[in-house]
């Protein structure tokens, strides 16, 4: 059994295929693909949300974005915030790494979130959208799944079927 990013069309030549799986630009994925991400996703989240008390939905979040050179963090985190709030949730810190699309794990703002995420200073993270975790959809998935088995809440305020 493979990961959803690691399915590849049985139409597609070696040719066309990218040279390491997950590596195709998401334009070009089937919208399916992108779909069953964002599936994924909230049913880590449903899971999560049936750890909340009864009447008690509100999360601490922690909002973080990643961005370019001349992308604003300000903007990106702005986003991501408005987005918790408008759902019920509290923005408890926000973080931002400006090193562009590194592996998530390379980024130390990402790392530092995961570790307030993973140690209980909060309940999960919001984006701005599903790129701020990673663009390389093998990675996305990768951390979905981590963050979804330890039931910590992933939200995106441009989700995955919108992109």
């Amino acid at each position: 059994m493979g990961t959803i990013s690691s399915r590849h069309p049985a139409d597609q030549t070696e040719h066309e295929r990218p040279a390491r799986a997950g590596t195709q630009p998401r334009e070009t994925r089937p919208r399916s693909h992108i779909k069953a991400l964002g599936e994924l996703r909230e049913g880590y989240n449903r899971q999560s949300m049936r750890n909340v008390r009864m009447g008690d939905s509100s999360r601490r979040l922690v909002a973080y974005a990643a961005v370019g050179p001349g992308e604003s963090t300000v903007v990106a985190l702005a986003a991501a915030r408005r987005f918790a709030e408008r759902e019920g949730h509290q923005v408890v810190r926000e973080i931002a790494d400006g090193t562009g699309p590194l592996d998530p794990c390379r980024r130390p703002g990402y790392l530092e979130v995961r570790r307030l995420v993973l140690g209980g200073y909060a309940d999960g993270l919001v984006v701005p959208s599903m790129s701020h975790i990673s663009g390389v959809e093998e990675e996305y998935e990768e951390q979905i799944r981590d963050l979804g088995e330890r039931f910590a809440l992933v939200l995106l305020a441009d989700p995955e079927t919108t992109a």
